[in-house]
Parts: C-alpha cells; structure tokens; sequence
C-alpha cells in the first residue's frame, strides 16, 4: 500500500494568492491628492466608459389658452461622453540578502516599499487625473491615458480665462478673474466648490480680504484633511482654496506659467475597472530575490464639462506687483 502523506495548504504556502494593499493608501497626506481625495469614487466595467450629459432648456413664458392642442417640441437628445482607463502600476524588487537582513526602522522591508510605491501610485494617479490634456486610446505599442480634468474643459462655454497668449510678467490671478468663471460656471448649472492653485497662486488668492470673506475652515472634520483649505464666499457661494503641489505648469517660450482649477466636486468621480482595485501581485522569479508590481486601472468621469474651469497662464511669482 502507498504512502499516504497529509499537509495542511494554507495561504502560507500559496505565493499565487494577490495581497489586497486598499488600506495602505489611507497613510497618505490627502494635500498630496487634493484632487482625487475630493471627488467620488466608483467603478466601470470596460476600458472605453460612456454616459450621458442632458440639459434642461432655459426658462421662458410658458402660457396656453384653454382647451388648445399639444404639439409635439423640438427636443435637443443628451451629449454622449466618454472616456478610456489607464493602467498605473509600480515595480518592486526585493534582494534575497535585504529581506534576511536586520534594517532600521522597519521590520519587513517588502511591506515598507509596498507602503512607499502605493503613496506614489495615488501621486501619479492625482497627476493623470489632473494634467492628461488629451484622451489616448492606446494600442499594442502606446498605452491607454484617461483625460484629465484640464482635459475636460470647454473654451466655449465661458469656463476659461487665457491671458490671450500675453506672456509677461504681470498676469496675476485677481478676484474679478475668478469670479467670472465662477460666474460662467454658476450661470450654466454648475455648483462650484472647489479651486486647486498652485502655491503662488493659493498666496494671492488668500489676498482677497476685502469686506472679511476670506475665513479659515472652521470645519473640524475638514480640518482633519488639511489645515491649509481656506473658504472663500464668493458671489456665487463658498468655494474652498486647496493648495495643490501636481498641477503641471505650462511652457510658453521656456518660461513656466501656472493654471488653476475650479470645479463641482459632485461632478466628478475616479473610476475602478471593475475586478482591477489597487492590488500587489507576485512576479516570475528572475534572479535571488523577489519581484512584484502594484497596479489598477482607473478612469475619470466628468459628469457635465459645465462643471470645471480653467485660468492660466499665469504669472508664477509669489505676490502681485
């Protein structure tokens, strides 16, 4: 008779079992993803989304005389709008040597850099998110890029303000510049709330003092994001002014300038391919040691391009002359 051997397979034998890494992200100071920590999240099952994004006709006189007939109204059919997800990941690569050593300060070194390169995952992802300018569809030699929020804005619904091209060194932001695209933002259907400004520009924003609508944020569940958020009540209700480090400048001629960003957060929400969550998996063993990625892909859903606004070309020095 053969013999029969018994063993108990656990998990600690199984290197194919994939290592969910979610809530290492929460370690993450959200300043340093202002953007996406802001908006919603949700999921889509393909790499090419769509939706839809209706208006409503503008109010008008609407009277009828007693017993007349129904006709049939022009209907204008909603825009469809779409976008494509992108594939963000990281490489780790742990010697046999470095994992059997004794290190200071941490008791894992796998644990310590898969902690690291998933802060700098969500920093990349908060850079996609915020500067990809164009949509790419990808193929076998160029891959996927979503479209970004600066992507998402129309020139022609009003939501923009260029320095028409002008590259000297007085284009600073002032409070009736940005309360024109608030304006335009408003007048359309959006609620803004938010604006990200890189540090020059949060500075001079924090310099519209006139009549004492500048406060800080005096909400302490917010303040547990970032104490640097200050509320602003505008014309067209409080916004929040976030100080933002990802927000890539412009080139004109060699010399950078910076943007701003205004929008409705409600209108925005980072998309998961659905069964592609932020996920650490093992790959093939090529040498003495150990190889993993951590990836996900994810895409960006604007809700209605009424939601976000734009200002650049914007001077980068600290104050206003």
């Amino acid at each position: 008779m053969a013999e029969i051997k018994t063993l108990t397979y656990s998990t600690n034998y199984d290197k194919s079992i994939v290592d969910e890494v979610d809530e290492l992200i929460t370690n993450l100071t959200p300043t340093q993803t202002a953007f996406i920590s802001s908006i919603g999240k949700g999921t889509c099952e393909t790499t090419t989304p769509d939706w839809l994004e209706d208006t409503l006709d503008d109010a008008g006189e609407n009277a009828h005389i007693e017993g007349s007939d129904s006709e049939a109204e022009a209907c204008t059919p909603p825009e469809r709008l779409s976008n494509v997800t992108q594939i963000l990941k990281k490489t780790l690569f742990v010697s046999g040597t470095l994992k059997a050593s004794k290190l200071h300060g941490r008791k894992k070194e796998l644990e310590y850099q898969t902690g690291k390169k998933t802060k700098e995952l969500a920093k990349d992802t908060e850079f996609a998110a915020l500067n990809n300018a164009t949509k790419v569809a990808g193929d076998t030699v160029t891959p996927r890029k979503m479209l970004g929020a600066f992507g998402w804005v129309d020139p022609a619904t009003g939501n923009y303000f260029n320095f028409a091209g002008n590259t000297a060194e007085t284009n600073h932001i002032t409070e009736e510049i940005m309360t024109d695209v608030l304006q335009s933002m408003w007048e359309q259907g959006a609620e803004p709330t938010t604006v990200l400004a890189p540090p020059a520009q949060k500075r001079k924003i924090s310099n519209f003092t006139d009549g004492g609508r500048l406060t800080f944020n005096s909400n302490a569940s917010e303040k547990k994001l970032t104490m640097a958020v200050r509320l602003i009540e505008t014309d067209f209700g409080v916004v929040a002014v976030i100080p933002t480090r990802t927000i890539k400048p412009t080139d004109a001629a060699g010399i950078l300038y910076d943007r701003v960003l205004i929008y409705d957060k409600a209108l925005f929400k980072l998309q998961t391919l659905k069964g592609r969550g932020l996920k650490r998996e093992a790959l093939a063993k090529t040498g003495d040691g150990e190889k993993f990625h951590i990836i996900t892909e994810k895409t960006l859903k604007c809700h209605s391009k009424k939601a976000v606004g734009v200002i650049e070309n914007l001077t980068r020095t600290k104050v206003a002359a």
